[in-house]
């Protein structure tokens, strides 16, 4: 039986094409690749992922690509990786979309084997929208059951002005918190539904529809 380090050298030289295009160092290539690895959620690229990231961030105007090579790191599920990511967002970014796409890879890798809500708990008082929306992202995606408590916790938070502002324009935390609340009991449910009823009904109505479904919507 392969050892794992054996296991991920395979993985490496099954796809070296795509490898080589994350190490060229030329963002169009890199990104493409990227895109490809999370499509078919290629595991096992770590290494490769990591210095691809590591090249972009150099480079402050490809926000684009480093957008896709965090969000790639969180759907192949580069848990290795977390303590690089938990550093990046401590970063300055003026494409603000990066806090909200590390913190959905960093809670959504915490919470690959177990419930994990350490970071989203101490993020709440950050006033950071992006940073708080892409935390409760990366519980979506697992679809983590929040306790009532919990619920409460991050709905209060949520409810807070500084969380609210243009929240039509950009993904808010209100605006992901009611869309998992398929996950919750139900009198946390509702009363999320009448509280977004309430802030705008128009904008929140096909959001509450897709409750019904019972089902996150894809993000990763």
């Amino acid at each position: 039986m392969p050892t794992l380090k054996t296991a991920k050298q395979l993985v490496v030289s099954s796809n070296k094409e795509l490898v080589s295009l994350l190490l060229s160092q030329k963002l169009p290539l890199l990104k493409r690749a990227a895109k490809q690895i999370r499509r078919q959620r290629i595991e096992g690229l770590d290494q490769a992922l990591a210095e691809a990231l590591d090249f972009v961030m150099t480079k402050p105007r490809s926000w684009e690509a480093q957008n896709e090579l965090i969000l790639t790191i969180a759907a192949t599920e580069c848990t290795s990786l977390l303590p690089y990511l938990e550093e990046l967002v401590q970063g300055n970014y003026s494409a603000t979309v990066l806090y909200r796409s590390l913190a959905l890879a960093i809670v959504y890798l915490q919470n690959k084997d177990k419930k994990e809500l350490s970071y989203v708990y101490s993020i709440l008082e950050s006033g950071n929208q992006n940073l708080f929306a892409g935390a409760l992202l990366g519980l979506n995606q697992r679809e983590i059951i929040l306790s009532h408590e919990e619920v409460q916790d991050f709905y209060s938070a949520a409810k807070r002005e500084v969380y609210l502002e243009n929240f039509r324009q950009v993904i808010s935390p209100i605006q992901v918190l009611v869309s998992m609340a398929y996950l919750f009991e139900d009198k946390d449910r509702q009363e999320l539904i009448s509280y977004c009823q309430e802030l705008n009904s128009a904008f929140f109505s096909s959001i509450i529809t897709n409750l019904n479904k019972n089902k996150r919507i894809p993000y990763l």
